[in-house]
């Protein structure tokens, strides 16, 4: 059972981009920002960041409020319901392919053009999401949300992560694009003529594992689905994260004893995370700063402390690596966070 702040943190990109959307289409955002319990003080702080739970609580409010799943980022309504009503359609399709294929007509129908399209090559596919117009695109959160959605439906149809050799974005490198590393594995490219999701073709053939009876959980979790990467249980990513999880306070967990611990060579366990889009460092990373933001946030430690507790035997290391993650220093991420959480 997955516990309140285990799915990590999100980005303040993403709240702060959504309260101004839901105000500009005349939504009441402040009370969606308190039904999603999140203090109207960290809009706009990009220091900041937000548990993903509290952000896509956020989202699913902004959705039922304006009864529309794109949120007016799109010349024609999707009225809430379509991802669904798609993924109904979809989800009894024998493969990968015919599933996307079908999603892919489905969404051009209620749209009334070529939405979606789908260029299956011998090695790599593009699956491209056209007429998403960046000028028109509030903080590019329709863009990519389309990118997340159908990256995580894909990955849920066949159990298993799809690995993806590039995402083209139609835009120039956001200030937010670091985040990119998690939420769209392998390569990024910016500029580019559309906005694609790429992977190898040879995942098409993929069967599809699921049922009705399992989408229905999948969608009830959304959007807190497409805010995570999606990780089969018995993916080497998730089993190097619950390790990490585990053994953080060690201070001595390499991908060599991770290696170990899962019967592995160092050689196989890197090419293994390769693989799913992913780097034992990232992984690493990525516990360690949701930890420690955690830690700050949530209880009066010293410094000192939350550095141990997340792997750490000198504080100044530790100031170090939490400014690359979040961009300030641990003393001032929580002076700021207790500012922003004032009465």
């Amino acid at each position: 059972m997955q516990h309140k702040g285990e799915y990590g943190t999100a980005c303040n990109h993403y709240v702060s981009a959504l309260y101004h959307l839901a105000n500009k289409i005349g939504l009441d955002a402040d009370r969606l920002l308190i039904l999603a319990n999140i203090a109207k003080d960290v809009i706009d702080k990009p220091d900041i960041r937000v548990r993903t739970e509290d952000l896509s609580a956020f989202q699913k409010a902004c959705w039922d409020e304006s009864q529309e799943e794109s949120m007016g980022l799109l010349p024609v309504r999707l009225e809430l319901g379509t991802y669904y009503m798609m993924g109904k359609l979809t989800v009894n399709q024998p493969t990968l392919q015919k599933a996307l294929e079908l999603g892919a007509r489905f969404y051009n129908l209620i749209t009334r053009f070529e939405f979606i399209t789908l260029d299956v090559g011998p090695d790599i596919t593009l699956m491209s999401f056209n007429r998403v117009t960046p000028a028109e695109d509030y903080g590019h959160l329709f863009a990519e949300m389309c990118l997340l959605a159908w990256h995580r439906y894909a990955s849920w149809l066949i159990a298993d992560s799809l690995p993806l050799i590039e995402t083209r974005f139609n835009y120039p490198s956001p200030h937010h694009a670091r985040e990119y590393s998690y939420l769209f594995p392998g390569m990024h490219k910016f500029d580019c003529s559309s906005l694609s999701l790429v992977f190898p073709t040879q995942y098409l053939s993929r069967p599809v594992k699921q049922s009705e009876g399992s989408l229905k959980s999948f969608m009830h979790n959304c959007p807190l689905e497409l805010f995570r990467q999606y990780k089969a249980d018995y993916s080497v990513s998730a089993e190097v994260k619950r390790i990490i999880n585990r053994t953080i306070m060690d201070g001595n967990t390499s991908v060599d004893d991770v290696a170990a611990s899962l019967y592995m060579t160092t050689r196989t366990i890197m090419r293994r995370l390769k693989d799913e889009g992913a780097s034992f460092q990232q992984i690493k990373d990525l516990v360690r700063r949701d930890k420690a933001i955690s830690l700050l946030t949530l209880y009066s430690l010293p410094i000192k402390e939350v550095a141990e507790k997340v792997g750490f035997s000198d504080p100044a290391v530790f100031t170090r690596a939490f400014r690359s993650w979040t961009g300030e220093s641990p003393r001032k991420y929580r002076d700021k966070f207790n500012q922003s959480n004032a009465v």
